[in-house]
C-alpha cells in the first residue's frame, strides 16, 4: 500500500466519523498520561512551577471527550492558553536564585 493510498483511506474515515479532536481518544489518553508523567517528575525533581502546570494542561484537554459542545471546546481552549500563559509567566519569573559569586580563590606561590 503506498502513501497516497494511506492518506486517501485516513480522508475517509475521518468523513464518515468527524470528532471535535483530531486524534482517537486511546492516541489522546496515552499521550495526556505519558506528559502528565514527565512533567510530574520533572517537578518532583526541579520544584519549577511551569511543570506542575504543563502536568495539568493536558489532563485537562481530555474533558474534549466528554461533549461535541463547541462552547466546551473553545472554553477549554481559553483555558489551556490561559495555562500557557501562565507557565510562560512562572517560568520567567521565578527562575533559580543565582549562586553567591565565588569566593575569590586564594593564590599560593609556588617557591
Amino acid at each position: 500500500m503506498n502513501f497516497t493510498n494511506m492518506l486517501a483511506l485516513l480522508q475517509i474515515s475521518d468523513a464518515e466519523n468527524p470528532t471535535i479532536f483530531p486524534f482517537p481518544f486511546e492516541m489522546h489518553l496515552a499521550l495526556a498520561i505519558i506528559s502528565f508523567l514527565f512533567f510530574s517528575y520533572r517537578f518532583a525533581t526541579q520544584k519549577k512551577p511551569f511543570q506542575l502546570i504543563f502536568a495539568v494542561a493536558p489532563a485537562l484537554s481530555l474533558l474534549l471527550w466528554v461533549s461535541d459542545n463547541k462552547t466546551l471546546f473553545y472554553g477549554l481552549g481559553l483555558v489551556e492558553l490561559a495555562l500557557i500563559v501562565i507557565a510562560i509567566i512562572t517560568s520567567i519569573v521565578c527562575k533559580p536564585k543565582k549562586t553567591e559569586e565565588a569566593a575569590p580563590q586564594n593564590s599560593s606561590k609556588e617557591e
